[in-house]
């Protein structure tokens, strides 16, 4: 039941197209790496999100996993105005999603020239303190 409030959360949040398979593998990677209570709290929260949306009117008593596009978007829209926990819960899932090296070639993310840079001119500028 997880996997298709992820799904759904990753098709909504993601820009298209949304690598949904890769994203979740990276989540859940990222759940992985969390202290059990705060990975029992993400999943509540994916769970809460899930059901909630059976009390939002457009959804006509429809769980956000089976939403169309356009409710999942006007419904995960209204939560994240009024909702703290639902916005960190979007970042974890985008964070997840530009860390796919996919999407970092797609908008150009590519800080090797720049380390390399910065590394020359501070070893210009800093090297006899360095050595």
């Amino acid at each position: 039941m997880l996997r298709r409030v992820v799904v759904r959360f990753v098709t909504v949040v993601c820009p298209p197209p949304a690598r949904a398979d890769d994203t979740i593998r990276e989540f859940d990677q990222f759940l992985a790496a969390l202290r059990p209570a705060a990975r029992r709290a993400l999943r509540a929260m994916l769970v809460a999100v899930d059901q909630g949306a059976r009390l939002y009117p457009r959804a006509r008593g429809r769980r956000f996993a089976r939403l169309d596009d356009g409710t999942a978007d006007a419904y995960l829209r209204a939560l994240l105005a009024r909702s703290g926990l639902v916005q960190r819960l979007k970042s974890v899932v985008v964070m997840c999603y530009y860390e796919l090296p996919e999407a970092k070639r797609e908008i150009g993310y590519e800080p090797g020239p720049y380390i390399a840079e910065v590394s020359r001119r501070r070893l210009e500028r800093y090297g006899d303190e360095l050595r």
